[in-house]
């Protein structure tokens, strides 16, 4: 059995996998001149991936403020309600920051 294999994952990480875009790039900012620019251009090669992570934390986004807003209407329990609408909160800012990395690679051919 290998260490990466897929196969042997547990959910957990599978999940994170699944969600956290920021794992499938590299640091820009170490190594050489020459190192910083070759990590630049794979960045910018997988970023198309970004629109589809943005999705997912948008569904989430949507799924929490859904909660809230269940627990805030229909159940009328406000604390509840309060931590569904700070967690949708915390999911739109993942979705704001995954957009602006996008437009960055997008709009940004070369680093230097």
């Amino acid at each position: 059995m290998k260490t990466g294999d897929p196969t042997q994952r547990s959910f957990g990480q599978l999940l994170y996998r699944y969600f956290w875009p920021f794992q499938y790039f590299r640091d820009v900012t170490r190594g050489s001149q020459l190192e910083q620019v070759q990590n630049y251009r794979f960045n910018r090669t997988m970023r198309r991936y970004l629109p589809g992570f943005a999705v997912k934390w948008c569904c989430l986004s949507a799924l929490w403020f859904g909660a809230g807003a269940l627990c805030e209407t229909a159940l009328s329990v406000v604390v509840p309600a309060a931590c569904c609408y700070l967690t949708a909160t915390g999911s739109f800012m993942v979705v704001v920051q995954v957009a602006v990395a996008w437009v960055w690679l997008t709009h940004f051919p070369e680093r230097f």
